[in-house]
């Protein structure tokens, strides 16, 4: 089963007109994946303040279907794409409704806070993801 974050438009997500503002839908979808990262095993904070490495967007697009205004419940989901060897990508599917608003895809590389070089997929990262992927 997909993880599901459910959240509702705020006013600062929107403009004037009450309508969510086009780059607030990656501020929801990162709401989404700080929650999603707690059901696969971590948490963003462990990662800027433990571990030896960062995971930073690299690749970020987003499809807006169906406006969304003040007031609306929206429904978050969340699918594991790919995993590859240092990175991976996430789908989230925005549903108001049981209807699909508008969709996120992020993709994600381990960097060595050391190096600033890309490494190999976390163990920890590796296995929580797969974890969620199954679900």
């Amino acid at each position: 089963m997909p993880f599901v974050h459910t959240t509702k438009v705020q006013l600062y997500h929107t403009d004037s007109a009450g309508i969510l503002f086009y780059s607030k839908i990656f501020e929801l979808a990162f709401e989404a994946f700080d929650a999603f990262l707690a059901k696969c095993g971590t948490s963003v904070s462990y990662i800027l303040t433990t571990a030896d490495f960062t995971m930073p967007f690299v690749h970020a697009q987003a499809d807006y279907l169906l406006s969304l205004v003040v007031g609306d419940v929206v429904k978050i989901v969340i699918k594991v794409d790919k995993i590859g060897d240092s990175s991976f990508a996430l789908l989230y599917h925005f549903l108001k409704e049981d209807q699909t608003v508008g969709r996120v895809k992020t993709i994600h590389v381990t960097v060595s806070k050391e190096t600033g070089q890309k490494i190999p997929l976390p163990g920890k990262i590796r296995r929580g993801l797969e974890l969620c992927a199954s679900d």
